[in-house]
């Protein structure tokens, strides 16, 4: 966990402390841009059964634990490809 702290030429009179909040999910476009995707092959993946996500209205959201777990087996497929 990051911790950001306002210095003493901040426009604030009193200091403070942020906790940046882990992030919980990720939008496709987010997602994609985050792993230099397209979105379109997010939405394979997620056809293949790959990748999960959840329906929240009309956004797709795949949750971080989720995308651990998909670069988690990505990376070891990978692995054993090369052996």
């Amino acid at each position: 966990m990051s911790i950001v702290q306002a210095n003493s030429e901040s426009p604030s009179n009193s200091d403070f402390v942020e906790f940046a909040r882990p992030k919980l999910g990720w939008t496709l476009r987010e997602l994609a841009r985050s792993l230099s995707v397209s979105v379109p092959f997010l939405r394979l993946e997620l056809k293949r059964g790959r990748l999960k996500a959840a329906h929240l209205g009309r956004r797709v959201v795949v949750l971080d634990t989720e995308v651990r777990r998909y670069l988690t087996q990505a990376s070891a497929a990978r692995v054993d490809s090369e052996e």
